[in-house]
């Protein structure tokens, strides 16, 4: 009898793999809850980030997605970066799915950095791995769903994209690829992916051939997608304007995708045309192999509306005179004023520079959290600094960590913070003009809203209206 890699997944699991066979518990309702002291309030009309629309959806199952949004899911595993956008024609797009389980499939082994009880809680626990546990959420707000239209792996860390030697096997059945189900890959098991990027493609060679060994699980895993499933990859062309596009009605939205950094090259604002950071300082290239650095960024426009992610940006890249480069900088600068920003390296110390947040001038802040540091003194104070531009601030980490309370429970900056763990949600509306941040309790599958806050307004503020200023 043939195996298929379906049943040969599900054999290795020991569970149905496959949202489709599980159904969901009805969620519980309740009252309209007061966000917690630990919260800015969104019910005080004199808190900057209050709710001010009479639907109040707090208690509630989050609304889902319609044609005209745009939502941009942060979903919240406790232990990777996961990332799903919904365009407003309805194109889809996975940024990152990531895996640090230890061993074994189906038996994932958390392993919460015992040393010192560091590492965020499995959510909604540790009975599936990453993958499954996205694939799951990406049914819950799109049951249709049967492809993913664009897939990008910023950069090879196991975070970001899944693990090498770790998960099911699939060598040993005819016709499939050597390769580990893990992150992305495993997400691959439930959709199909229209077209991949990350940051190596076509050659593998930029800056330099080094990679993590994490990269030649995903190249396998792609070969196989390319082979078998009608996946499409292309290079992620630095600079380019909508190389990133909606698929179902392009004519009908004002939205664009402009692609700002790659293995250490930057958009410069010109045109197309791009500067190699790397290429500044042979050093660069026989020294450095911080993954980080090689990270991809884009910032995503819908009417006034702008979003800036870009994976783990961060990292030291010397200029031709020794000094630092000040590459998250260069970054910012080219990216601009957004109305939400992705912190760059999980907001970890070594990242959100004081360059590149005054570049962005973001209002809301959102961190996908896996263990306590992503909670950080230096980039949460940088973050909010009204020195660097002024209005209000929204602090969003997905997961901030039970001792991170204690250690900065005199930090002024915690008034901006939500400390509510669960999924972020940002949906932009009424054509870009408006959106709304949304927190989805994370300990269930019930997608109830514990938190909303907005409706703010798009500042619309372009990058060279902000360069000028």
């Amino acid at each position: 009898m043939t195996t298929s890699r379906r049943e040969f997944l599900q054999t290795v699991a020991g569970t149905a793999a496959t949202f489709g066979a599980v159904t969901l518990a009805a969620p519980e309702f309740f009252n309209a809850a007061q966000a917690s002291p630990d919260c800015p309030d969104p019910n005080d009309p004199n808190d900057p980030n209050a709710i001010t629309d009479p639907d109040h959806e707090i208690g509630k199952p989050y609304v889902g997605w319609k044609e005209g949004e745009l939502d941009l899911h942060f979903i919240h595993t406790g232990q990777t970066e996961n990332c799903f956008h919904i365009f407003p024609d309805g194109t889809t797009m996975l940024v990152d799915t990531g895996q640090r389980t230890t061993k074994g499939f189906g038996k994932t082994k958390w392993n919460p950095m015992k040393k010192d009880e560091a590492g965020c809680v499995p959510k909604p626990d540790d009975s599936r791995l990453c993958g499954e546990w996205v694939a799951r959420y990406i049914g819950r707000l799109r049951p249709e769903l049967k492809k993913i239209d664009y897939v990008m792996a910023s950069h090879f860390h196991t975070d970001h994209i899944g693990q090498a030697g770790q998960g099911a096997g699939m060598k040993g059945l005819e016709g499939d690829k050597d390769y580990q189900i893990s992150g992305i890959s495993h997400v691959g098991e439930f959709y199909n992916f229209g077209t991949a990027f990350d940051r190596g493609y076509p050659d593998y060679s930029r800056p330099t051939a080094w990679a993590p060994k994490e990269r030649e699980n995903l190249v396998k895993f792609w070969d196989y997608a390319e082979e078998k499933l009608g996946l499409k990859r292309e290079k992620f062309e630095v600079g380019a304007l909508d190389q990133i596009k909606l698929v179902s009605a392009p004519e009908k939205y004002d939205f664009h995708i402009r692609n700002l950094c790659a293995n250490g090259v930057v958009w410069t604002g010109d045109g197309e045309k791009t500067e190699d950071v790397f290429a500044l300082n042979p050093k660069n290239l026989e020294e450095n192999q911080n993954e980080n650095t090689r990270s991809m960024a884009i910032v995503m426009q819908y009417g006034n509306f702008r979003f800036y992610t870009g994976g783990d940006v961060a990292g030291v890249l010397k200029d031709k005179d020794e000094k630092d480069a000040d590459f998250e900088g260069r970054v910012g600068r080219v990216c601009g004023p957004v109305d939400v920003c992705k912190t760059n390296h999980h907001a970890s110390g070594d990242a959100m520079r004081a360059t590149f947040v005054k570049a962005v001038q973001s209002r809301v802040y959102i961190t996908c959290c896996w263990w306590m540091g992503h909670v950080n003194a230096k980039t949460s104070a940088t973050m909010t600094d009204p020195n660097l531009y002024p209005g209000a601030r929204l602090l969003c980490p997905t997961d901030p960590h039970p001792l991170n309370a204690e250690m900065f429970k005199d930090k002024p900056w915690r008034k901006y913070m939500c400390e509510k763990s669960g999924h972020v949600v940002v949906k932009a509306y009424d054509g870009g003009a408006k959106y709304k941040v949304y927190f989805l309790t994370a300990d269930d599958e019930s997608m109830k809203v514990n938190l909303v806050f907005g409706p703010f307004d798009a500042s619309g503020k372009t990058r060279l209206e902000a360069q000028t200023a």
